[in-house]
Order: structure tokens, then sequence, then C-alpha cells
């Protein structure tokens, strides 16, 4: 008799607990994709040094050592003089989707030196960003 009056008070404990723990369905977003982190290297510059340019143009090679993001880069290029640091203005450059690419540097006065200061940053991630590498560039020309 006494097992007629605990069983349905029992099964009815026990339904609650399972029940009450059951899981509960989250939506689960698509997991964010990470990009690798920037980098790039100037296989044709001595980065930090001296370097020479033979006319008032300079092609510079970038290639990119990391994985491109999908969106693209930015490129941030900066040339000015390395004494007075008063810029020489450039063309815009188009955001890159392809790696290696070539910056056409311009307007580069004869015998006068500059600091070029390139830095790349992702159109997908806007703190995924390079540290910046910087060399100087001497046009040797005499014209």
């Amino acid at each position: 008799m006494l097992l007629k009056t605990f069983l349905p008070a029992f099964l009815a404990i026990a339904l609650l607990t399972f029940s009450s723990c059951k899981k509960k369905k989250k939506d689960n977003p698509a997991p964010s994709t990470q990009e690798e982190t920037l980098a790039f290297e100037l296989p044709e510059v001595q980065v930090g040094k001296y370097n020479m340019a033979q006319d008032s143009t300079y092609a510079l090679k970038v290639n990119i050592t990391s994985k491109l993001p999908d969106k693209g880069v930015k490129v941030t290029l900066n040339v000015a003089t390395e004494t007075g640091l008063i810029p020489l203005p450039q063309d815009d450059i188009a955001d890159i989707k392809a790696t290696p690419f070539t910056i056409t540097l311009r307007h580069l006065k004869p015998l006068k030196t500059y600091e070029v200061t390139v830095r790349l940053a992702s159109l997908g991630n806007t703190g995924n960003v390079t540290p910046p590498q910087v060399f100087f560039l001497t046009n040797k020309s005499g014209e």
C-alpha cells in the first residue's frame, strides 16, 4: 500500500527533474572567421636603410607574405623629405586584391633623400594593420 502512494509522487518528481534539465536550443550563428595577421615584405629594398633610385620614378615591389584577406587590403604610403619631413604627393593606390604588386613612386627630385613609409590594412577587419616599414630613397640622377 505504501508503494501505491509513493510511486505516483516519485514519478511526478522524476518527470519534473528531467524536463527542467532539458538543454535549451540556441541559435548558433556561423562562427566568425578570424583573419590571419597581415604581414608583408619589400624584397627589393633594405628596410631601415638607404636605397637608390636611378631617376624621378621608382617601382616598389610589395609582397604580402600572409594570407590575403578576402576583401583585400588598403595601402597607406607616405613619402616625405628626410630632413624636413615635407610630404611629396603620390598617386592614389587602388585597393589590393592580389600579391605581389608594385607601387610607383613619382616626382623624386634629383639628389634628394626621401623617407618612405608603407603600411597595409585589411578592408574586412579594421584591427588587422601591419606595423609600418620605413626606408630611405635617394634619387641619384643628376637631372
